[in-house]
């Protein structure tokens, strides 16, 4: 599991049925790009995730939005003509977007959140997923360390599993407990293979807020948690990294 420390938190991270392309979550709100792409696959600015009831939800710094095709889009259908968007990462100008690529793109909360989901299509080595409060960097996730973990039966387009079939696609959901918060989520590609995304939701009531919610059971399937080593010393992040790898091992045997 490769994920930074968190302070006084735990985030949890479970995965949807392998053909999910949304969460099961509840009270959430959901954005999927299609409307924003106002002048096709480009590089977009400043933008504003609006919702009908919640107002103003958060802003997206910059980003690519390429056009549906195999490797991402949540409505990507084959032999049809794309119709929809979704985000990628990739740095200029090799990558997706050419000299428009965009390599980072940071989703601000106006309200902070305790749920995060996303659709991470065809994951590959380059994909970073980073969560702040504030200044604070909480969890830090690679294609290695969530999705590539998955068994294969999550590898390739789930509407076609002939496209990218050697690389990971999973609706994953990101808990905060204990208190924690998601304030900001960076989303980066350091290389030009892409670090494609879709349906991003969020919530700012942690899960066990509504009724019939419990942090016993969160749905999905488990496939990685971030404990905190507390105090931060190097005997408590080995244990941090022995619990880890004891959850993987127990994933994997079952």
């Amino acid at each position: 599991m490769i994920a930074q420390p968190l302070h006084a938190t735990l985030v949890v991270t479970y995965a949807e049925s392998p053909t999910a392309v949304n969460s099961t979550v509840a009270h959430t709100s959901v954005i999927n790009f299609d409307s924003l792409a106002t002048s096709g696959a480009n590089s977009y600015t400043n933008l504003t995730w609006t919702d009908s009831t919640l107002g103003t939800v958060g802003s997206i710094d910059q980003v690519y939005l390429q056009t549906a095709n195999q490797y991402g889009g949540a409505n990507y259908t084959p032999g049809t003509t794309p119709t929809g968007y979704y985000p990628v990462q990739s740095n200029p100008p090799s990558g997706v977007g050419a000299g428009k690529a965009v390599a980072t793109t940071t989703l601000t909360f106006n309200t902070p959140s305790a749920y995060f989901g996303i659709w991470w299509s065809a994951g590959d080595a380059k994909n970073v997923l980073t969560f702040y409060d504030g200044s604070t960097q909480i969890a830090q996730y690679t294609t290695a360390s969530l999705p590539g973990l998955l068994p294969g039966t999550y590898f390739g387009n789930p509407v076609d599993k002939k496209a990218d079939s050697a690389e990971p696609f999973a609706f994953l959901n990101f808990y905060a407990l204990e208190g924690a918060q998601f304030t900001k989520v960076v989303f980066s590609n350091n290389g030009t293979s892409g670090f494609e995304s879709d349906n991003w939701t969020v919530r700012s009531q942690p899960y066990g807020y509504y009724s019939g919610e419990s942090t016993s059971a969160l749905p999905g399937v488990l496939i990685g948690t971030a404990p905190v080593p507390e105090p931060s010393t190097t005997a408590a992040l080995g244990l941090s990294a022995l619990l880890m790898t004891g959850v993987l091992m127990r994933r994997r045997r079952a």
